[in-house]
C-alpha cells in the first residue's frame, strides 16, 4: 500500500510549456543568439526544453557561462501572474497519503509558482531542487521515505520527466507514474502512464482492493 505521494510540479500538476514556455522559450533564445548562441542548437534547445529545462540542456550543451546567465536571465524574469493548475487539481487534496512536492528550478522562482497557484495547503513537503540531477533527487526521495516511514515500494512517483524524477523513482524501486498531459510526450520507462489525475486516483484505489 502507498503511504507516501511525491508528486513533480512543471507540466504535471499545472501546464508550464503551454503558459509559460513558448514565451519564455523564445525570449530566451533571442537573448541568447544576440550574445552568439550557435543556430544549430537552436533546434535542439526548442525540442528538448520542455521535457528537461533550461539549466540540465545548458549542461548537455556545454553552453559558456554568459550564455547561461542570460538564458537564465529570461527563465527568472518570466510573467507568472497568470498561472493556473490544471482541472484535476482538487484530485491531490482526496488522496489520503502523505504528499510532497519536489520540484526543479531556482527557489524564488518555484515557490512563488507555488504561491501563485495557491497549491501548497496540498503538501506535507516542499522542496525545491536547485541542482536538478538524478542522484541528487535520489537523495531527496530517500530522506522523504525515510521522514515518513515508508519503503521503496509504498512511495508513488508522479512527475513528466522520464530522465530525473522518474528515473530516480526506479533506481530506488518506488512505484513510478509519467504524466502525459500533451500527446506529443514522449513516454518515459515507468510503472503507469497516465494524463490526469484522476487515472492516478484509479491506480491507488485498485491497489486497495
Amino acid at each position: 500500500m502507498i503511504k507516501l505521494i511525491i508528486f513533480d510540479l512543471d507540466n504535471t500538476l499545472f501546464d508550464t510549456y503551454g503558459q509559460l514556455g513558448v514565451k519564455v522559450l523564445d525570449e530566451m533564445i533571442y537573448r541568447m543568439r544576440k550574445a552568439g548562441l550557435k543556430r544549430e542548437y537552436e533546434p535542439i534547445i526548442r525540442e528538448k526544453y520542455p521535457f528537461t529545462g533550461f539549466r540540465i540542456l545548458a549542461r548537455e550543451l556545454k553552453l559558456s557561462e554568459k550564455l547561461r546567465k542570460i538564458g537564465m536571465s529570461a527563465y527568472e524574469e518570466m510573467d507568472l501572474s497568470g498561472i493556473k493548475p490544471y482541472d484535476d487539481i482538487a484530485v491531490v487534496a482526496t488522496l489520503e497519503q502523505k504528499k510532497a512536492l519536489v520540484t526543479s528550478g531556482t527557489k524564488e522562482v518555484q515557490m512563488d509558482k507555488i504561491r501563485i497557484l495557491g497549491i501548497q495547503h496540498f503538501f506535507d513537503d516542499i522542496i525545491v531542487d536547485e541542482a536538478i540531477s538524478v542522484e541528487g533527487r535520489k537523495k531527496i526521495f530517500s530522506e522523504l521515505a525515510q521522514q515518513h516511514k515508508a519503503k521503496p515500494n509504498q512511495v508513488l512517483v508522479i512527475g513528466d520527466n522520464p530522465d530525473v524524477e522518474l528515473a530516480a523513482g526506479k533506481s530506488l524501486g518506488m512505484v513510478t507514474i509519467h504524466m502525459i498531459r500533451r500527446q506529443n510526450t514522449l513516454r518515459g520507462e515507468a510503472d503507469y502512464h497516465v494524463k490526469d489525475l484522476y487515472e492516478v486516483k484509479s491506480i491507488l484505489e485498485e491497489q486497495i482492493k
